[in-house]
């Protein structure tokens, strides 16, 4: 027989039967007394209720603030840099690609304006050219109009009165032909017939000048020499004329 703090068991010894068994151990009876849980106290209602802490009498606990790691702004702030310089540099990419493009279109549009100035001066050089080319063809047309009249009328005249004033009207526009053209402005491509022209100008005043006085003197000697050189001039006059013409070509 054994025993337990707790339960204590007995086991019973068999004899062995008739037939020579051997004897066997009964298992021991179990005190279910012993075994048993001990019942729980009673607690009365009103002492469970006070049993429970009151929620206000307890501590109160603050909620725990999450904290960022220290490593989150600086990060934050490297972010926002980085996204601030990739703008600005666009940006900066951007109007530098606009400024050359406006760099480039202000090249061309002054070299176009400079070839344009070029066109306009070397038209305008041409217009004036043109012009003073104008004003002295106008000016050789009228003058040597009215001395070819002139000398017409001269040619044609056959006594005294009409001969003398044919002679002096022929004097006077030959003259005046004279001073206009050395007035005028000449163009270069015509002065080589203009200097001609004047040359021929001369001769024609000097034989009108001799053919006058001879009339007024009486003198046929210098009335026939003041005719022939008075042809002489005109035809002169005539080649300056002819190469006026081929100079304007």
């Amino acid at each position: 027989m054994s025993s337990d703090s707790e339960y204590e068991r007995t086991a019973t010894l068999v004899p062995g039967g008739p037939d020579g068994a051997e004897p066997r151990l009964l298992p021991a009876a179990v005190d279910e007394t012993v075994m048993a849980p001990a019942p729980e106290p009673y607690v009365a209602p009103d002492a469970q209720v006070a049993a429970v802490p009151d929620a206000a009498a307890q501590p109160h606990i603050a909620p725990r603030v999450r904290t960022r790691p220290k490593w989150v702004v600086p990060v934050a702030i490297a972010a926002i840099g980085l996204i601030a310089s990739g703008a600005l540099g666009y940006l900066f990419y951007s109007t530098n690609t606009k400024l050359e493009a406006t760099r480039h279109t202000l090249t061309t549009a002054q070299l176009t304006l400079d070839s344009t100035k070029q066109q306009l001066t070397a038209a305008q050089a041409d217009a004036a050219t043109k012009k003073v080319t104008a004003d002295y063809l106008a000016l050789y047309t009228a003058d040597a109009g009215k001395v070819r009249t002139d000398y017409e009328q001269v040619v044609a005249c056959s006594n005294y009165a009409t001969c003398r004033t044919s002679a002096q009207q022929a004097l006077t526009d030959m003259q005046a032909f004279q001073s206009d053209r050395k007035a005028a402005n000449v163009p270069s491509s015509l002065s080589a017939s203009d200097s001609e022209l004047g040359d021929s100008l001369s001769a024609g005043t000097a034989a009108l000048q001799e053919l006058i006085s001879g009339m007024d003197n009486d003198q046929v000697a210098k009335v026939k020499d003041g005719f022939a050189k008075l042809d002489e001039s005109m035809l002169s006059m005539a080649k300056a004329e002819a190469d006026l013409g081929s100079e304007l070509k």
